[in-house]
């Protein structure tokens, strides 16, 4: 049985760092492109242009960064997020989240079990894996990226994942079916109310759905 080891206000104490440096890279950087542009007499109108690129571009980056900020305090510091899954990321940013399953399920590697993901987690740091089973416990509030859902689901196998999926979860519930497709960051265990320790994945959710049952 779960015991719930965080509660999601605590990714926003990550997400605060995370920001901070963020936005300290994009400051500089505008200033550079400021200065830049300064130097080459460049008008209002590509000046502007800049500053919408790198909006475009802080976006790309913000899920990445926050699960990079996150990773430490979801697993109790017993992990990190490698840099092949970031990047994975960062690629893929407009599928963090998506609504749309056509858009991601062509991606996935339907070979892949949680079986896979507790003997080598390496092997799959960039690719889209599916996960289905029973929610043992779900949560979600609203943080600076926005509305943020944490989904525990324990799959046929008794293995169990924890996914990060930066949107609404919808008519969700602990109790419900429901189906996973995210990208996988780390391997850590808890403890549990029965005074063992469960082992889970935590994943970066691209997509989360019910299932009926």
């Amino acid at each position: 049985m779960l015991k719930k080891i965080l509660s999601i206000a605590l990714l926003s104490v990550a997400l605060t760092a995370c920001g901070s440096n963020f936005k300290e890279t994009t400051t500089r950087s505008g200033s550079s492109s400021t200065s830049f542009a300064t130097e080459q007499t460049a008008s209002n109108e590509n000046t502007a242009q800049q500053a919408s690129t790198n909006e475009v571009t802080d976006k790309q980056y913000l899920f990445a960064e926050f699960m990079k900020d996150g990773t430490p305090v979801l697993t109790e510091d017993q992990a990190s997020m490698e840099q092949t899954s970031y990047d994975f990321i960062v690629k893929n940013s407009d599928l963090f989240p998506s609504t749309d399953k056509s858009k991601v399920i062509n991606l996935v590697d339907k070979s892949v079990t949680t079986k896979h993901l507790n003997k080598n987690l390496n092997l799959y740091l960039n690719k889209f894996v599916k996960i289905s089973g029973d929610v043992i416990d779900i949560e979600e509030d609203n943080i600076p990226i926005g509305t943020t859902a944490i989904v525990y689901i324990s799959d046929e196998n008794d293995n169990t994942v924890m996914a990060v999926y930066p949107g609404a979860s919808g008519e969700i519930f602990e109790g419900d079916v429901a189906t996973v497709i995210g990208v996988p960051i780390a391997n850590f265990s808890y403890e549990n109310v029965s005074g063992g320790y469960t082992n889970t994945t935590l994943l970066a959710a691209s997509f989360l759905t019910k299932e009926n049952q």
